[in-house]
């Protein structure tokens, strides 16, 4: 978890916008608006397509379950369970079983994009093969039958954090607080019409995200290895 909380970003950000002092006028930075960039910072660098974090990593499992076995192949996967917005997906499998369990038979889907579904008349029973993302749902090949109910589907995903909120701190490690006060002043600064500043920062911004890349392998340093965290692209396509 990360160090600094909200209160903590507000008063980072407006020491990187030269100590601005219009806090409480309409057209300065109400703390409001102060929130609504640190915000747009957080999420921006916790999507997937910017940096691939492993604490945002989340698998959740769909049950085969329909009212009518063998007539619907398409599963809400965003929101996952919980209420959790899910902004990518790493894979999706099949388990023969009710739960995740990890000794029972288990396939990976091929992902495909959606007009290879509407390409073709899909068979109905057996176990799924294929998957497409239709908005926020998945379609899946073949259409479950009844010897599919039951079973469920595995989907790892990538998983969008709650924003900060009075008090709270990001849920990456504290060497990220920095790049969010970062993100949070090239947002404010684009907003306020500085547009030449916020080039700059955004310049920096993806400097020291790229940066950050090596900082995410794993070392041993009793065995002199590197082990590299590797994960599938953010949307697969066929």
């Amino acid at each position: 978890m990360g160090t600094l909380t909200l209160e903590g970003f507000r008063a980072e950000l407006l020491f990187d916008l030269k100590n601005r002092t219009d806090t409480t006028t309409p057209e300065g930075l109400s703390v409001a608006r102060q929130d609504m960039f640190i915000n747009a910072g957080y999420l921006w660098v916790t999507h997937p397509t910017v940096f691939r974090h492993r604490e945002l990593q989340h698998s959740y499992t769909l049950a085969l379950s329909t009212p009518v076995p063998g007539t619907t192949n398409v599963y809400l996967f965003t929101p996952a369970p919980g209420n959790v917005v899910i902004t990518g997906l790493r894979y999706v499998s099949h388990v023969d079983a009710a739960t995740d369990d990890p000794t029972a038979f288990r396939t990976k889907l091929f992902p495909k994009d959606e007009q290879w579904f509407q390409e073709r008349t899909l068979t109905a029973g057996g176990p799924p093969r294929d998957f497409a993302v239709r908005g926020n749902n998945l379609l899946i090949s073949p259409v479950p039958g009844t010897g599919e109910v039951g079973e469920v589907l595995v989907v790892g995903a990538w998983r969008e954090p709650a924003v900060l909120v009075g008090g709270a701190t990001t849920v990456l490690s504290t060497l990220w607080d920095e790049i969010v006060v970062l993100a949070a002043r090239w947002r404010a600064e684009f907003h306020l019409g500085y547009r030449d500043l916020a080039e700059g920062t955004k310049l920096d911004l993806v400097g020291l995200v790229n940066e950050y890349q090596d900082f995410e392998r794993l070392q041993g340093e009793d065995w002199d290895w590197v082990s590299e965290v590797r994960v599938e692209r953010t949307m697969e396509s066929a």
